[in-house]
């Protein structure tokens, strides 16, 4: 779950979404191809690129002197199973919370009777 975390961090920066969005057009895009979509110097793309990839939401396959880099889908699935879980555990607990709601008001009302009595 830590790592999930860490990943939903990386991904609240606007610069790395907007890379997210590049790279799902492509197959493996080189920092090259990249950057020539943003408005971002080199050194910064590359700032961000590490975080991507340490966090192991982009993959990076280097060939030569050729850095390749994309999306780690297993990675995306695992973020998006624990949004679906997170889900799920708020739609089951909200009956609950409308029980109780209900309960607290029968209480109130029936306090209500018994000290007007």
């Amino acid at each position: 779950m830590d790592n999930v975390n860490a990943r939903f961090e990386v991904l609240g920066d606007p610069t790395r979404m907007q890379i997210l969005g590049i790279l799902s057009r492509g197959n493996k895009l080189r920092a090259k191809d990249i950057l020539e979509h943003l408005k971002i110097s080199q050194p910064t793309l590359s700032h961000h690129m590490q975080l991507l990839t340490s966090s192991k939401i982009v993959t990076v396959n280097k060939v030569g002197r050729e850095c390749f880099y994309m999306i780690n889908e297993e990675s995306i699935i695992e973020m998006k199973k624990c949004l679906s879980d997170l889900l799920s555990e708020t739609v089951t607990e909200e009956p609950e919370k409308e029980k109780k709601v209900k309960k607290d008001k029968k209480k109130k009302k029936k306090d209500k009777k018994d000290k007007n009595k």
